[in-house]
């Protein structure tokens, strides 16, 4: 029988977004769940939700990063850059991602959407529809919508160059 302590189990709303790259979820609350995350083999974590913070002190092997970003309210440019560049940076060293708000919808569906057209070349409007049927209501205001379209502007301006 295993140890309570030593008990792993998902968070709620988990789903990878792409295979052992990128991950999406509600808060990870309980070291059970910190403990399913580094067990699928994430690596490092970035938490959206300034109000819903998990428990990560007791978890030195897995890195931690917070971008707050109000609920439902839209990330600005720059943090999705920071996003980006930790994805890129996992990505070379091959440490999946874990990405987190308080329900896993809005403002990581927003970010998971920005992965997409980042790294897949997708279009915004293809990256929403593939987040949302991946993970049924994740990005879920206009202005979270924006942010993806306003993200893929940018990158566009910057090839532009």
């Amino acid at each position: 029988m295993t140890d309570v302590d030593e008990a792993s189990y998902s968070p709620w709303n988990f789903s990878w977004v792409v295979e052992k790259k990128l991950a999406a979820m509600a808060w990870p609350q309980t070291p059970a769940n910190l403990r399913f995350l580094l067990d699928q083999g994430i690596r490092h974590l970035i938490t959206l939700s300034p109000e819903k913070r998990p428990p990560i002190h007791s978890f030195p092997d897995l890195g931690w990063t917070e971008i707050s970003i109000k609920e439902f309210e839209a990330p600005s440019i720059s943090q999705i850059k920071k996003f980006i560049d930790i994805c890129q940076r996992c990505i070379i060293a091959e440490k999946p991602v874990g990405i987190h708000c308080r329900m896993g919808r809005g403002r990581t569906g927003v970010m998971a959407a920005c992965y997409l057209v980042h790294f897949y070349n997708q279009s915004p409007e293809r990256a929403m529809i593939t987040i949302r049927m991946m993970r049924p209501g994740s990005v879920e205001t206009y202005e979270q919508e924006r942010a993806v379209i306003k993200y893929n502007d940018y990158l566009r301006s910057i090839d532009a160059e």
